[in-house]
Parts: structure tokens; sequence; C-alpha cells
């Protein structure tokens, strides 16, 4: 399934973000409870799509549970392995990030199958540049993809036959589900599922992981100090732009790393952004990324950092 927006010449009124975030045991429940607080956030304007992240029990219909309370939109995701908030870590409920284009941008939202986790990509790839045949041949932008567990290194194998099509300039992350589950409309069980936005807007991604250095694994410090240069790095390539969204995307063995270290991280991570800027994220299996000064890896321990902000003007 894909939905697009039909593009304005030039980039008009600012990028809309919007946050929910739900505790509720039932993750259905969960999903329209968060779903109804990012709506309100956006004060009447209706979100293009929304990225819906679950931790705990699977929801039963993510998509048709978020759609009840904000209407026919896209939406991509998955069921996460626990969700990262102000608030510390929680193991249920919902996270609902609901995205406002600008005049001038375009979204495009896939949930593709396949043989494999390659040939989803390609699939996804291909979907959302359909939808988008007044762009030039690299589009440029920032996209959030989730993908069921594919073998050895699903991310990087999601993001290389992504890149393929999509081209270098599109920022892309990629989250490989723990459970194995990805939200999304086209495909019965889809093996991945992505949201993506074209437009020059600015965005920034920045990396740590937990590479052993001199044969030595890093400690629970070294990975706080880590996750607060990965920040540091994503909210620089803004270049002086207020970010609207902060997103940090966690790997389980880091977190198993960590230890009771995690809020000491999400407190070095939040030092660097003002207490007005919504900062969410999730954990999952593994995660990669490629864009400026990134690319996919399979380290062990891998933080991802992503930040948007507005278009210059």
């Amino acid at each position: 399934m894909l939905d697009t927006e039909t593009p304005q010449t030039l980039l008009g009124s600012k990028l809309e973000v919007s946050i929910g975030i739900s505790s509720n045991h039932d993750p259905d429940t969960a999903i329209q409870e968060a779903a109804a607080i990012a709506g309100r956030g956006l004060s009447g304007v209706s979100p293009d799509f929304a990225l819906v992240v679950t931790a705990g029990a699977v929801a039963r219909d993510a998509v048709g549970a978020l759609r009840g309370v904000l209407g026919q939109i896209s939406v991509a995701g998955g069921a996460a392995t626990a969700l990262l908030t102000d608030h510390g870590l929680s193991k249920e409920g919902a996270l609902v990030v609901g995205v406002a284009n600008a005049d001038g941008a375009a979204s495009g939202v896939a949930a593709t199958a396949g043989r494999d986790i390659r040939e989803a990509g390609q699939a996804a790839a291909r979907l959302v540049l359909a939808g988008w045949p007044f762009r030039a041949r690299y589009p440029r932008g920032l996209a959030f993809a989730f993908a069921r567990p594919g073998g050895v290194d699903a991310a990087q194998t999601f993001l290389a036959s992504w890149r393929d099509f999509m081209g270098p300039k599109m920022r892309t992350v990629c989250t490989v589900m723990e459970g194995g589950t990805v939200y999304g409309r086209g495909a019965a069980q889809p093996l991945a599922s992505v949201a993506s936005v074209e437009a020059p807007y600015a965005s920034g991604i920045g990396y740590t992981d937990a590479t052993p250095m001199d044969g030595v694994t890093p400690t629970p410090e070294t990975l706080v100090h880590g996750a607060a240069d990965a920040m540091l790095t994503a909210v620089k390539r803004l270049e002086g732009r207020p970010p609207r969204l902060v997103v940090a995307i966690e790997s389980a063995s880091r977190l198993r790393m960590l230890g009771g270290s995690l809020a000491r991280e999400w407190a070095a991570m939040r030092s660097a952004l003002d207490e007005s800027t919504p900062c969410i994220g999730w954990v999952g299996d593994d995660v990669a990324a490629y864009g400026r000064g990134v690319q996919p890896s399979s380290a062990p321990g891998a933080m991802i950092v992503v930040t948007l902000g507005d278009a210059p003007r």
C-alpha cells in the first residue's frame, strides 16, 4: 500500500509533528489512546502518516486502531521490545508519531512482502518511488523502516536493497523488530514497512556502538558517553534549526550491556536538548542506518539517534 501527497512548488507552512504515548496493557487500546493524544497535538491539522510502535503484546489490528481515531492515513511501524520515554523504559503500551508535512513535501508509506528481506526492501523502494514521479532520480529526505528478522544483518540487507533504488540522499534508519511483527497495510504478513518523507527538511543521524577497544568491552559509562555524542552529532546536522522530532533507537544487545545505566544514558542524551523538544524511542533486536556520516554496520550494541527539523527558508 502506498499513499502520497500532491506537492506544491515551494515549502510553505512548517512541518508539524506530534507524539502520543499510552501505557495501556492492551496494545490496540493503547494505540487508540496514543493516537488521540497525537491528534490533539497537531492542533486540527490532519497528519499525512503515522509511525506506530508497540511494546508487550502484539496489536491485533494496529492500522485499524489508529485509523479509527486519526482517519484514513498511512501507517508504518512494528512491535518493539520496549519503548523509551522521558518516564523511563516501558515494556507495554504504544507510541504514535503523527507527521503533517509542509506544503511541497511528499510522504510515501509502504508495507511489503517477498521471499526475503532483500526483496521486501526493493519492493518498498519501488512503491514509494512510483508515487513520486515528479522527483529527481535520487530523492532527498528521511525514512523510518521496520523489518522482520531475516537472517544475519537483516537491517543492513534491507538498507542495501532500499538504497539501490532510492539512492544516497534519502537518509534511512531500519529497526529489526525482535518479535518479528511489523505494522502496515498492503501485504498479509509484511516483511517490512517504511514511512518516508521527500522534502529538504533538515535531518541528522548520530551513531554509536559497543565495539570492543583493544579487546576490552565498553563499560556502561563509556556507552553513556557514546550515546550523548550520538545525540550531539544528530542535533548538529540540523545546523541551528530546532528539532521537531528526536528518536533514539536502541539495540537489545546494548540495553543488556547498559544494565542499570539506561536512565543515565537517556539523561545524558536529553541534556543536549531543550526540555520542550519531543524525544522518544524504542528498543529493537537490531538497528542500522545510512546517511551523512553514517554507514550500515553490524557492530554490537548499536544505537541510532535521528533528528528532524524544518527546511531552510
